[in-house]
């Protein structure tokens, strides 16, 4: 996994109506790995966003 604490936040976001499946995180791939998790639960859409912290 890549644990690469950036400047950058990442908030993995539902598109089918749920809003944030978590608060935001440091990592890119840790939000991929909550979104995935959530499609598989869910069976929804997502995308993850990114903010400067």
């Amino acid at each position: 996994m890549d644990f690469d604490y950036t400047d950058h936040e990442y908030l993995p976001h539902c598109t089918d109506g749920c809003g944030a499946i978590t608060g935001w995180l440091p990592s890119r791939e840790v939000a991929k790995e909550a979104g995935m998790n959530h499609a598989k639960s869910k069976g929804h859409h997502w995308m993850v966003r990114e903010r400067m912290k």
